[in-house]
C-alpha cells in the first residue's frame, strides 16, 4: 500500500479507467500495432477483401482490434462497403443473412455520391434495391438463398466489394441450424462470382462452431487465415497503468501488486486500476489489494468462465492441465493443448516452468476446481 500526493495544479479529478469493459475505441486502444496491421491488410489492397478469423479468450480485445484496425486504417475504398453484424443479436441464420443484406444497402444510402446512386435512381440501384426487397420478404430457407446469391452477383455486377465482420461468431452454433447456412457463407466469401470478404470474431475454432449447429463443417477451408489475440505485452501494460498519470497518480511504484492480481489481461487489467483510482480519489492511497476485494467477484467469474472455456477447448483435460501448472508441476498428460495456452497468453514458460498468467488465477485453479 502506498500513499501518493495529492493531485497537482492542472490536473482535473477523475478516472482514465472509468470506460473499462466497454470496446476499446480511440485513444483507449493500446498497442498491437503488428495484430492491427495484419487484420488491415484483409482489406486494404485493391479487389476482393480476404478471409480471416480472430480468435481469442472472453475479453482479451478481439472485437477492440478489429474496431480500432477498421477506423484507422490509413486510406478509405470507394469499392469496399463494410458490414458488421452481432451474431447473437439475431434468432436465426435467416435474420442474419437479412441483416447483411439490409447493412449493405444502407452503407449503399450513406454514399449516395457513387455511381450506384448519384443522380437520380439508376437502374443498377434500382435493381439491387428489388433483390434486396425480395431477401426480406422470403420465407422459405430456398428463396431467401437464391435472393441472396441473386443479390451479391448484382452487386460484384456493379462494381462494388464488400467486407462483411460477423462478431460473436460463437452465437452461430445456436443461430445457424442448418448446414446449408454456413454454406451460403461460404459461398459468398470463397466463389469467383462474389466479391465479397468474411472476417469471424469468435473464441473458439470456426470448425467446432460449425459442428456443434449442423454436425459437419464447410466454412472452415475459406477462413484458414487465423489472427489469435490474447494478453498484453510488458510494454502495452505499461501504457495502461501510464494513464493514471493523467490524474496524478503514478502506479508503478505498485505494479507488481497489480500484476500479480490481473497479469496482462486486458479486462482485468483495467478493472483493478479503475478501483485502485477510484479508492485512491477517496482515501488518498494506492492499494491493490483492497481494490482486488472490491472486485473479487467479478474477477472469480471471469476465471471461472476461463476455466470452462479451457476444459472445453482441452476435450475436458483443462483443469487437470491448469491444476499442475498452478502447482508448479510439468504436466506428464494433455501437453499438446499446452502449446495453445501459450500462444494465448494463459501460460508463460519460465526459467524453471511454466506459469499461469497471474498469481491469482493460479490460487483459484488450485482452490476453486
Amino acid at each position: 500500500m502506498t500513499t501518493p500526493s495529492r493531485l497537482p495544479s492542472g490536473l482535473a479529478a477523475g478516472n482514465p479507467y472509468r470506460q473499462a469493459g466497454r470496446v476499446a475505441e480511440g485513444d483507449r486502444f493500446i498497442g498491437r500495432s503488428d495484430l492491427v496491421q495484419l487484420v488491415q491488410a484483409t482489406w486494404q489492397e485493391p479487389g476482393r477483401p480476404s478471409n480471416l478469423r480472430v480468435q481469442g479468450y472472453h475479453r482479451t480485445g478481439k472485437t477492440s482490434l478489429v474496431r480500432y484496425a477498421m477506423a484507422s486504417t490509413p486510406h478509405g475504398r470507394d469499392d469496399l462497403l463494410t458490414v458488421w453484424l452481432d451474431v447473437g443479436d439475431h434468432d436465426s441464420g435467416m435474420d442474419v443473412f437479412r441483416s447483411m443484406i439490409r447493412a449493405v444497402m444502407e452503407d449503399l444510402q450513406r454514399t449516395r455520391e457513387n455511381r450506384l446512386a448519384g443522380q437520380g435512381r439508376t437502374s443498377e440501384w434500382a435493381h439491387l434495391e428489388a433483390i434486396a426487397s425480395v431477401v426480406q420478404r422470403a420465407e422459405a430457407w430456398y428463396d431467401l438463398r437464391i435472393a441472396v446469391r441473386d443479390f451479391f452477383t448484382a452487386l460484384a455486377a456493379a462494381g462494388r466489394h464488400v467486407l462483411v465482420v460477423l462478431d460473436e461468431f460463437d452465437r452461430a452454433a445456436s443461430v445457424f441450424n442448418r448446414l446449408a447456412e454456413f454454406q451460403l457463407l461460404r459461398n459468398l466469401a470463397g466463389d469467383t462470382p462474389f466479391t465479397m470478404g468474411l472476417v469471424t470474431i469468435s473464441r473458439r475454432d470456426i470448425e467446432s462452431i460449425e459442428f456443434d449447429a449442423a454436425a459437419g463443417s464447410t466454412l472452415g477451408g475459406i477462413l484458414s487465415t487465423k489472427q489469435c489475440v490474447g494478453l498484453f505485452t510488458d510494454d502495452e501494460t505499461d501504457r495502461m497503468l501510464a494513464r493514471a498519470d493523467s490524474v496524478g497518480i503514478a502506479l508503478s511504484p505498485v505494479r507488481q501488486e497489480i500484476i500479480e492480481r490481473t497479469g496482462r489481461h486486458p479486462f482485468l487489467l483495467e478493472l483493478l486500476c479503475r478501483r485502485v483510482v477510484e479508492n485512491w480519489h477517496l482515501t488518498g492511497r494506492l492499494d491493490p489489494a483492497a481494490a482486488y476485494t472490491g472486485e473479487a467477484s467479478t474477477f472469480e467469474k471471469q476465471f471461472g468462465l476461463l476455466v470452462r472455456n479451457i476444459d472445453a477447448d482441452c476435450n475436458g483435460h483443462g483443469s487437470t492441465l491448469l491444476r499442475a501448472l498452478a502447482s508448479g508441476v510439468f504436466p506428464d498428460e494433455h501437453t499438446r493443448y499446452l502449446d495453445q495456452l501459450v500462444l494465448m497468453g494463459i501460460a508463460s514458460p519460465g526459467p524453471d516452468r511454466t506459469l499461469l498468467f497471474s498469481e491469482a488465477f493460479s490460487h483459484y485453479v488450485l482452490t476453486a476446481t
